[in-house]
């Protein structure tokens, strides 16, 4: 049975749309999250993008809206791998540059004008097609989405669909948009089917992944129901007041430590002993923090095991040395004693003196150095900056 291309773009439509607005609509009935909001910005492109080519294909002249849907699929890859930024915590989403890249695919659809035929543009649309789901995908290998499984299928769709494009474009240059090859291996068909399966694998990891952190304005992560601890503030908390102790600090002249304190194995607690024990080490971890660290420290937690400390250096000793007396009472205190659980640490240690008085500096000095190395309940000293 041979399709014809407005079926087939029908069928790509209602599954586009079908899975775009029940994500949208889980996104407006829960609590509204920055990744989350990114990654409706990316479905509703995509149901412009599948619009745009029924428009196409449906009405005699309309050779405009193609331009409009390749676009709009640029710009769905380029929401989707900002939200996957903002669910790893990254300081900046690069909204404005993928409205460029969108904008830019339009007009060079557009150029070759009404005779330009149905691949007008074709070039420069798989390439910033396959280059967005790339960077989509290398996005899901990094932190918070490394540690989860349903990141690694995501993965798997940004590569293939990264892929895909790649070779695309190859066959398009090589072979010509006339050639067998092209139309029967790269065509409409099978990249419409190809798309189906990976928008509805898509959609249902992005929801699974939905609620497992809640993003405050500021971009950090705050995972509801694990942060209630005393002594302990949330992350719009932690960034007013960390703010403020640094001007005064750089005002006063005086140096400050931060501690970035992360949990090495919860993957493995979760996995091992359920989720439920796996919070339980999270407060573990923020309890040892709040009661151990300075009296004068502050702690607030940015999400997914994640603790930050910031505070005055140690009259006697080096910073790390508040790290150690931190690390040293985690090991003394499991999660479950009957079970043995216990929850490993690891530190990343920054100053004011070598990292400045800048907040993002201070915190990005301090995640790299905890990133320095891979063995579990390490403690690193940021280095200082030439």
């Amino acid at each position: 049975m041979t399709l014809d291309t407005l079926t087939i773009l029908v069928t790509s439509g209602a599954v586009v749309a079908i899975s775009g607005i029940s994500f949208i609509v889980t996104t407006v009935l829960s609590r509204s999250d920055r990744y989350s909001r990114l990654w409706s910005l990316g479905f509703v492109a995509g149901i412009l993008e599948t619009v745009s080519y029924l428009v196409w294909a449906a009405v005699p002249g309309a050779w405009w809206a193609a331009a409009i849907g390749n676009g709009a699929l640029v710009l769905a890859l380029a929401f989707l791998w900002n939200g996957c930024r903002v669910f790893n915590a990254r300081r900046r989403a690069y909204t404005w540059l993928s409205l460029v890249s969108g904008l830019v695919v339009v007009v060079a659809s557009l150029a070759p004008g009404p005779d330009g035929g149905p691949w007008a543009g074709a070039p420069v649309l798989f390439v910033g097609t396959a280059l967005y789901a790339g960077l989509a995908a290398g996005e899901t290998l990094r932190d918070a989405l490394a540690r989860s499984v349903t990141g690694r299928v995501l993965t798997l769709v940004f590569a293939i669909v990264a892929f895909y494009y790649a070779v695309r474009v190859v066959v398009l240059l090589a072979a010509g948009e006339r050639s067998a090859l092209f139309l029967e291996g790269f065509g409409t068909v099978t990249t419409t089917f190809i798309a189906i399966v990976l928008v509805i694998v898509a959609a249902i990891c992005m929801s699974v992944l939905q609620p497992q952190r809640a993003l405050t304005p500021h971009g950090h992560a705050a995972q509801p129901g694990v942060l209630s601890i005393t002594g302990v503030v949330d992350a719009d908390q932690f960034d007013d007041l960390a703010r403020d102790w640094l001007v005064r600090a750089r005002r006063e002249r005086e140096t400050l430590v931060l501690l970035d304190v992360e949990v090495d194995n919860l993957t493995t607690i979760n996995a091992a002993f359920g989720r439920e024990v796996g919070d339980d080490a999270i407060r573990l971890v923020g309890r040892v923090a709040a009661e151990h660290a300075p009296s004068a420290a502050l702690v607030g937690y940015l999400g997914y095991a994640r603790f930050l400390v910031l505070t005055t250096p140690p009259p006697f000793g080096s910073a790390t040395d508040v790290a150690a007396a931190l690390q040293t009472a985690l090991v003394l205190a499991p999660v479950d004693p009957q079970q043995g659980v216990r929850a490993i640490a690891s530190f990343g240690v920054a100053n004011t003196d070598a990292a400045g008085f800048d907040l993002d500096g201070l915190v990005a000095a301090a995640h790299d150095a905890v990133r320095s190395s891979a063995e579990p309940g390490h403690i690193a000293e940021a280095a200082e900056a030439e």
